[in-house]
């Protein structure tokens, strides 16, 4: 269909370009891309910058203009409870001598607001000569570009428990917080990122419709609609400042927690030592208390053997010439023991850890190591046939 409409009326590749962007996604590639204001009349292109000096820039009349951008926005899921980023396409096509227009607009989903707004706009105005589809450009702003003030304020609802939280922890008590609002902080901080790059977009947008605007229309409808489209990006602006302030505060609250964990594994480390301490004058203690007693306790336990009687008549010690079995035996046994050791040390406790319990990996990790191979099958794949083709 859309290459049928494209060879009838000699679309530019401002169209294919514009259609390119909707595809399906399976990772959230171009995820905050948008395309730009982009513009051409009688099939030359004219580059146009969206800084304010290009403002100025009178377009003459030729005998058709197109035009061509997209645009990102965020939308509530109520089935999901969620939101997504969607993306909205616009291309127009206006023949300056008929005054005709071939508007299209593209959206993500089927009945979409803005679609919904358009058809009504077209079925309550009708398609009279003094209609004017450039009006249509400002319902796509209108309809979605409200839910931002929604989203920023959710995402900021999300933020402020935390930080109170963060706010009344000590670290010499049980934190409130930890490694996973870290991570939660980091999620919002990343999801605010976007919006300033989105809405930068935008305002751009914004400003090139002004300027084609005053330039190709001037009828009473048009300045409505042009000082329309300038409070359209006087409130791109100030979400995106909304958006930039709030991504700093999660930022320094972000490094706060980190800071804060780090404080409390430090206390908890030094608590650790000063109990390992404690444990270690006790060690010396009893150590010390070994060392006493450890020569009587061997004496006495070498002469209560049985190589040793008492003769009562003679009132004397009498020992067995087999006491070289003791003597042996444990000689031999020191040495044997001193030599396991240096063994164990010489193989880096290489047979300890082989006889430590194993702990199996987990579904996850399995599937990681699986997409791994995957991957890498992959990419061996790809540089093979690179090559080949060279």
């Amino acid at each position: 269909m859309l290459d049928m409409i494209a060879s009838k009326y000699k679309l530019s590749s401002l169209f294919w370009e514009l259609a390119s962007c909707f595809y399906d996604r399976d990772l959230n590639i171009e995820e905050i891309f948008c395309l730009p204001f982009s513009e051409v009349r009688n099939g030359s292109s004219i580059g146009r910058s969206s800084s304010p000096a290009t403002h100025n820039t009178k377009i003459g009349l030729k005998q058709y203009s197109e035009i061509s951008y997209t645009l990102k926005y965020r939308e509530y899921k109520p089935k999901k409870n969620k939101w997504t980023i969607r993306q909205t396409g616009i291309y127009h096509r206006y023949d300056t001598v008929t005054c005709q227009s071939l508007f299209v607009l593209l959206s993500s989903t089927p009945s979409s607001k803005a679609h919904c707004e358009v058809e009504e706009m077209l079925h309550s105005q009708g398609l009279e000569t003094n209609f004017e589809a450039f009006q249509l450009h400002r319902v796509p702003f209108t309809a979605y570009f409200a839910a931002w003030r929604e989203y920023i304020a959710q995402e900021e609802g999300q933020f402020i428990p935390l930080s109170h939280c963060l706010f009344g922890d000590f670290i010499h008590e049980p934190l409130s917080v930890g490694y996973d609002s870290l991570s939660a902080l980091t999620s919002l901080e990343t999801r605010l990122l976007q919006i300033p790059t989105m809405l930068a977009s935008a305002t751009d947008t914004l400003d090139e419709l002004c300027v084609l605007f005053e330039t190709v229309l001037q009828t009473t409808e048009s300045r409505k609609g042009i000082a329309d489209m300038r409070n359209q990006r006087r409130r791109c602006v100030a979400y995106s400042k909304t958006a930039s302030h709030l991504q700093q505060q999660v930022h320094m609250v972000s490094g706060l927690l980190t800071n804060t964990l780090l404080f409390r594994d430090q206390f908890v480390a030094k608590e650790q030592n000063k109990s390992l301490f404690q444990l270690n004058k006790s060690a010396v203690f009893l150590t010390t208390l070994g060392l006493l007693y450890l020569p009587s306790s061997f004496m006495a336990t070498f002469f209560g053997m049985n190589f040793f009687i008492m003769d009562e008549t003679k009132r004397t010690i009498v020992g067995t010439s087999m006491i070289w079995i003791y003597l042996v035996s444990s000689a031999a046994l020191t040495v044997v023991t001193f030599l396991l050791y240096n063994w164990l040390l010489r193989r880096d406790n290489s047979t300890l850890n082989k006889l430590a319990p194993k702990e199996k990996p987990t579904l996850e990790w399995n599937n990681i190591k699986k997409i791994q191979k995957r991957l890498t099958f992959r990419n061996r794949k790809n540089d093979g046939l690179q090559e080949s083709k060279a």
